[in-house]
């Protein structure tokens, strides 16, 4: 079992954000004292939590939004809260970054970029631009750093959740399982080249089926010479994120117009870094997904 009562500096930022929000179990397994029955904080206590442990716990709550068998109502959606509450990366941190990934300098491919992010995600944030020749495009930027932060956070969560499984309800939920596919899946997520092969395979898949109407359903594709492991580079597509609708009628007929044109259950690649298996029959899809 990995020893989470090691003094590492991550360690130390973690305890000091615990013990400041008052999370007593926690505290005690970081600590190294016996465990009780996992005891969660109030849910907006929690979100705070997650969102000051940094990008890896946002994104651990964002997957646990999604599982209302495992969480409450009430937490579930204080949790979703973070799905499009993630504070963004300073400006000048982010252009470094573009600047050491992109071909050449930004001012001999951009006419503009626009330096407020229009999202930001707990791996990455997404900017606006426009390519010398007026064609918008977004930017998929990772967030400088997140590779050491997402290695020693994975080794904590492990830890973490090998403790939890010695509970009643780490046994009841395979605790360690669901540790073991996210952190599996976070590291993934961290190559932009994967997303972009699934985005632009898809693209091609779509453009030979039958099962969809290329005008409703457009897939955006993906700008290669410039798109590198941290820098992701797709046409830009307006639109409204899914959870932004005000009416929830609207939402409804939309789903019941997609039931009636019989579109089949397939692997839809939005702005997340894998596919997702979806069917458009399902009630509520995952929020922060989708644009109509």
């Amino acid at each position: 079992m990995l020893s989470l009562t090691k003094n590492t500096s991550r360690q130390r930022e973690i305890l000091e954000v615990v013990f400041h929000h008052g999370w007593d179990y926690m505290k005690g397994l970081l600590t190294g004292n016996q465990s009780k029955e996992p005891q969660l904080p109030t849910p907006e206590v929690l979100c705070n939590i997650l969102i000051d442990l940094g990008p890896v716990y946002v994104k651990l709550g964002q997957l646990l939004s999604t599982r209302p068998d495992l969480l409450p109502k009430h937490y579930i959606e204080a949790l979703s809260e973070l799905q499009s509450n993630v504070p963004p990366v300073s400006w000048p941190e982010i252009n470094q970054l573009l600047e050491q990934e992109l071909p050449q300098p930004s001012q001999e491919i951009f006419q503009e970029i626009k330096q407020i992010p229009i999202a930001a995600g707990s791996i990455a944030q997404v900017h606006q631009a426009t390519l010398k020749n007026g064609q918008k495009v977004a930017l998929k930027v990772q967030r400088p750093g997140i590779e050491t932060v997402v290695d020693q956070d994975i080794k904590l969560i492990k830890g973490i959740a090998e403790l939890v499984s010695f509970t009643d309800f780490g046994e009841d939920y395979d605790i360690v399982a669901i540790a073991d596919e996210f952190t599996t899946a976070l590291r993934a997520e961290l190559d932009f080249t994967m997303e972009a092969e699934y985005t632009t395979q898809l693209r091609l898949n779509l453009a030979e089926s039958r099962w969809f109407d290329p005008k409703k359903l457009v897939i955006p594709q993906v700008h290669w010479e410039l798109t590198t492991s941290k820098l992701l580079i797709l046409d830009w597509l307006d639109g409204t994120l899914y959870f932004q609708q005000k009416s929830l009628r609207k939402l409804l007929k939309m789903q019941k117009k997609v039931r009636e044109e019989r579109l089949q259950p397939f692997y839809f690649v939005p702005f997340s870094n894998k596919f997702i298996s979806m069917a458009f029959s399902m009630p509520i899809p995952i929020p922060a997904i989708y644009s109509i």
